[in-house]
């Protein structure tokens, strides 16, 4: 059935041109300049577990029309059956250790670069989809069918400014700001370069533990193995107010965090009986507040002369938009930090 739209939206003509002159060119360019890691990757990727280097996925492109997506190999072989119509979640443990890095820092992304090239993708974009996600998560979110009206992109502007995990409506309506403002070149020239920019900072700031870890401390015959799966982001200004009825009566120190459980330090003892409430609290540029639930997971002496007990608490946020804080402000896990 033919797909029918009301909607005026997507580039001028001039700009239609202008874009599409950029897509070849900027693509086949990086594509030359990104031989090296396409090298490094494919040798990283076969070493660890001899599967296949890229992975091939149908997606939904403009007008609901399929095509073939490329990107490196993240997951186990086969991870496309074993997930099914799902999401990927943190408890999905499917993603490769290669894997895991080449999410973190979108490296996993360069092989779209011959998509741009062929002309079923552009650089700035919302993000394509699986149809077996679009028919159970997103058909029935409204406005969400806008996005076949363009074409979709390396660069997800959701993708580029929220968590990965952020619910699927509010990411349709980040998307949709940016393709109902008649999208510009200039303004897609300027987020291609802060991508590139921040995605080779984020893979320095990633290789250098990497390289400490494996090579440095090897060296100096201490262990290296990392047994958390899950990375804990410390933080220098969080607090953690937590009660009963959700009555934040007490007060505690948030010392660090993942997307599973945080730490938090009190001078009050935490009954294991009570079920509480707690209200996650940091200063990013202004304060910041995510609520949730949770459940002692350990206690123990934290050594702290100001607060005798530490507690690990197991949580879940109160709602998709208090995820959304939790993974954009605590865990800072969008791209670019806002």
């Amino acid at each position: 059935m033919a797909v029918k739209f009301n909607v005026t939206t997507g580039y001028k003509a001039f700009s239609t041109t202008l874009s599409f002159v950029f897509d070849i060119t900027l693509s086949s360019l990086l594509l030359v300049m990104a031989a090296p890691f396409f090298i490094v990757i494919s040798i990283a990727i076969k070493v660890t577990d001899g599967g296949p280097v890229f992975y091939r996925g149908e997606r939904m492109g403009r007008f609901k029309i399929p095509y073939t997506m490329y990107k490196f190999r993240s997951l186990v072989p086969d991870a496309e059956r074993i997930i099914g119509a799902e999401l990927l979640t943190s408890q999905r443990d499917i993603v490769t250790k290669v894997g895991r890095f080449l999410r973190e820092t979108r490296l996993d992304e360069l092989p779209q670069l011959y998509n741009i090239l062929n002309g079923t993708m552009t650089f700035i974009g919302p993000r394509p989809e699986r149809a077996a996600i679009y028919e159970k998560f997103c058909k029935d979110i409204k406005g969400y069918d806008k996005r076949f009206l363009v074409k979709p992109g390396l660069i997800g502007y959701s993708q580029l400014f929220t968590p990965h995990n952020t619910s699927k409506r509010l990411r349709t309506l980040v998307d949709n700001m940016y393709i109902a403002k008649r999208q510009n070149v200039l303004v897609d020239y300027i987020l291609v370069f802060y991508t590139a920019y921040l995605s080779v900072k984020y893979t320095v700031v990633k290789i250098i533990p990497i390289i400490w870890r494996k090579l440095l401390l090897h060296a100096l015959g201490k262990s290296t193995e990392d047994k958390r799966y899950l990375e804990r982001v410390y933080l220098d200004n969080g607090k953690v107010f937590y009660g009963t009825n959700e009555q934040f009566t007490e007060e505690g120190v948030l010392v660090n965090i993942n997307e599973d459980a945080f730490l938090m330090y009190t001078d009050k003892h935490v009954s294991h009986d009570e079920a509480y409430s707690y209200k996650l609290e940091i200063f990013s540029k202004k304060k910041k507040t995510a609520f949730c639930g949770g459940v002692i997971f350990k206690e123990y002496d934290s050594g702290d002369k100001d607060f005798k007990h530490a507690y690990v608490i197991n949580y879940k946020p109160a709602s998709p938009l208090n995820a959304y804080m939790i993974h954009q402000y605590f865990l800072q896990k969008s791209v670019a930090q806002i």
